[in-house]
């Protein structure tokens, strides 16, 4: 494994921390890994077909956050899985749903350059202006 600047940029660092994941370069299938992958895993290390099973499958709340309160879109938007995007914008995620600090799937891809990402959920978003006395919907 190459070694990271001190400049490394956040996917790069994530990206280093899922090295046994991802099989250090090849994606991994599931029977490789020998444990079942939740929904947050599979978008996190962009398993699309265990993805799908779960967007088939309906018994599952697709916008349920995990215990650091992120949701699958929220993963797959930050590092930038597009297919598991489409795959969950077509399923009727909500895209509006923040993490603990405020950030919004749009947010998270944005600050990680995933623009075509960011174009999909630019779709479904809704731009907030705080204000003092609240927040407001700006568009759509």
């Amino acid at each position: 494994m190459s070694e990271l600047s001190d400049e490394a940029s956040e996917p790069e660092l994530l990206n280093c921390s899922l090295s046994m994941w991802h099989g250090l370069g090849t994606q991994v299938s599931r029977e490789e890994l020998d444990v079942p992958l939740d929904l947050h895993t599979a978008a996190s290390i962009g398993q699309y077909e265990v993805v799908k099973e779960c967007v088939q499958r309906r018994e599952l709340d697709l916008n349920k956050k995990n215990g650091g309160g992120w949701t699958p879109l929220m993963y797959a938007s930050y590092i930038g899985h597009d297919t598991i995007v489409h795959l969950l914008l077509e399923a009727g995620v909500s895209v509006n749903v923040p993490t603990p600090e405020g950030q919004t799937p749009l947010m998270l891809a944005s600050s990680c350059g995933n623009e075509s990402i960011a174009y999909f959920l630019l779709q479904g978003a809704c731009v907030w202006i705080h204000s003092f006395d609240g927040s407001s919907c700006l568009w759509p």
